[in-house]
């Protein structure tokens, strides 16, 4: 689904929202779902004419499984390179564990991730605040991981993976307080991206808000960021 001319939500992918982005340089796969999703994000690719070779990049908003459990498979399939920042490159390449849940969903997780097949990724491309990537500005954002990231593109779209959610009438929530490191790092990095001017905001749960969105999330830190 095309939510803006040159960014497509690609569909039927199962865990976190994954999008492709086209730009003239390239096209790059932003978030990657679950493993198992890669032959999804390479059927829709194809379906919009763009075919394996033209991905060169893999952006992972940060390296929670639902985010980056195929990027291993589509990695090999593409031959593209994948990013993330820096403080959270060790986590992709299996160098440190992924982070704890908090809670009774900790547990419950735990186990399901021992009959998911995830393969740790050396990234090839260490991010930091302001990094650029096709047309694509980095904006760190901690708070659900250290190393968080959103990505600005233009004044057209921001992507925020895990940094907030939205609910299933596209309204801007916070994290989920059991997935999320540090709420008070997620709420200040909430208000950072708030002063930025974008018409489309594309999370990694829920549905995009596809217009208006800068004026929804000012709207949304000026009462207060909550639920």
């Amino acid at each position: 689904m095309e939510i803006i001319y040159g960014i497509h939500q690609v569909d039927g992918v199962r865990g976190a929202n994954s999008y492709l982005v086209l730009a003239q340089a390239g096209a790059a796969v932003v978030d990657a779902g679950m493993p198992g999703n890669e032959e999804k994000i390479l059927e829709y690719a194809g379906r919009v004419g763009v075919g394996p070779r033209d991905i060169r990049f893999i952006v992972l908003t940060h390296p929670d499984m639902d985010h980056s459990g195929s990027v291993a498979r589509l990695k090999t399939l593409t031959g593209a390179r994948v990013a993330i920042h820096e403080l959270d490159a060790p986590r992709l390449a299996g160098e440190k564990k992924l982070k704890e849940i908090k809670g009774p969903l900790g547990p419950v997780l735990g186990v399901m991730g021992v009959f998911m097949r995830f393969t740790p990724v050396k990234p090839d491309i260490l991010l930091r605040d302001s990094s650029t990537m096709l047309d694509l500005q980095v904006i760190h954002t901690p708070g659900h991981t250290a190393g968080s990231i959103c990505l600005l593109r233009q004044n057209e779209a921001m992507f925020v993976g895990d940094a907030m959610r939205t609910d299933s009438k596209g309204r801007p929530r916070l994290p989920s307080g059991a997935m999320t490191v540090d709420m008070e790092k997620a709420r200040e990095s909430l208000r950072k991206i708030s002063d930025y001017s974008y018409e489309a905001l594309l999370p990694g749960h829920g549905p995009p808000i596809a217009s208006g969105a800068s004026r929804i999330m000012a709207e949304y830190v000026r009462g207060g960021l909550t639920d």
